[in-house]
């Protein structure tokens, strides 16, 4: 081949979900004395792409979090992402996660040639076995078709929270990271194509579908979205880094999700998205467009109160009141989780939303109330 001059994607290659990933040596300085193999018993992602590719954070978490809400049986959300090297720290609501994401700008170099991804996009996912798990091709300028990488990940998806099931063609056991890697490097390839439809429009004549993105603003440091908040619509310019705290309070006014720590730890700002909990501070605003967002202003009906907040009164559940509102939210979603009978089962449930005026006690008393009532009103 030319100097220069990039192949063409082949349309088949031998190495396919099950194959032992071949093994290289990272070149980059960083990592220089490492090699793939060095990484064996975590999954790694590993990517190839055109130079020039940048997309921002805010698209990256959008996409990885539209991927997951596509998905069965898989209870998780990223909140944030750190870039560390070749690596990515992942952070969730209930836990952390870090993943080599060994990226190779230029697809016609030694190591394309090695995974059969010379002139291609390609993404691969080798688990902690050191064997490709997951794989995605396409020639440069293409877009994925979505449901094709979703349908690839529906193959793989968990039946159970902790242990992944693929399906009967393959005959590897998943681990949920190894997982989460897959679903990582989907998101990545949905952003390249989005990317790749606005710079290439011409890649559709080939029978690609372009991937649609939310346009940026005229000012190019905000975008458009519509967050549904207590059953009404709202549309925002937003920059795509605001959290849904921010955007909650500053934005549309719903000032009864409390900024306490800012960082996860208090839980002062839990609201439901979809009926599940929600730490608004660490989730971006654009990653929950299209989801059913309650927070304490929209759980009484009129001058109603719902069940856990009459409960939170008649039991005293509350001194400075700061917290309360977070402690109801994270209440009202435990009413829908799988949570034991017993006092205890309630206090690990509710360990993330702290009362610093100690009012635990009449806390749980509060929420068992409302279970043994077996009162678990629609919000």
């Amino acid at each position: 081949m030319e100097h220069g001059v990039a192949a063409a994607c082949p349309l088949d290659s031998a190495l396919k979900p099950g194959s032992l990933a071949p093994d290289f040596r990272l070149a980059h300085p960083r990592n220089a004395s490492l090699s793939l193999s060095d990484l064996r018993g975590q999954p790694v992602v590993l990517a190839f792409y055109p130079p020039g590719w940048d997309p921002s954070r805010g698209e990256q978490i959008a996409q990885y979090n539209k991927i997951l809400t596509q998905l069965p049986n898989l209870h998780a959300e990223l909140m944030d992402f750190a870039v560390d090297g070749d690596w990515y720290d992942l952070r969730f609501a209930r836990e952390q996660m870090r993943l080599p994401f060994l990226a190779n700008p230029a697809p016609q170099a030694e190591i394309a040639r090695l995974y059969g991804a010379e002139g291609c996009e390609a993404l691969f996912v080798i688990d902690s076995e050191g064997r490709i798990q997951w794989s995605y091709r396409a020639p440069i300028g293409v877009p994925p078709r979505a449901e094709e990488l979703v349908e690839a990940l529906r193959s793989i998806a968990p039946p159970l929270r902790e242990q992944i099931v693929p399906a009967q063609a393959s005959r590897m056991t998943l681990t949920r990271r190894d997982f989460i890697a897959a679903t990582l490097a989907t998101a990545f390839a949905l952003t390249l194509g989005a990317r790749a439809a606005q710079a290439e429009p011409e890649a559709a004549k080939i029978g690609a579908k372009p991937m649609a993105t939310a346009p940026a603003s005229a000012g190019g440091d905000t975008m458009p979205i519509t967050l549904n908040v207590n059953g009404a619509a709202h549309d925002l310019a937003i920059d795509p880094r605001a959290t849904l705290l921010d955007a909650l309070r500053e934005r549309i006014g719903m000032t009864g999700s409390k900024k306490g720590c800012d960082h996860g730890q208090c839980g002062a700002c839990t609201v439901l998205a979809d009926g599940r909990r929600v730490l608004s501070c660490l989730s971006l605003a654009v990653a929950q467009q299209g989801k059913a967002i309650t927070t304490i202003e929209g759980l009484a009906q009129g001058e109603t109160l719902h069940p856990m907040q009459q409960a939170f009164l008649s039991h005293d559940g509350f001194q400075c009141g700061y917290c309360t509102p977070g402690q109801i939210m994270s209440a009202v979603g435990l009413l829908t989780e799988p949570v034991g009978p017993e006092d205890a089962d309630v206090r690990e449930n509710m360990s993330g939303n702290i009362c610093r005026c100690g009012a635990y006690p009449n806390i749980v008393a509060a929420i068992q109330d409302v279970r043994k009532a077996n009162t678990n009103a629609p919000v």
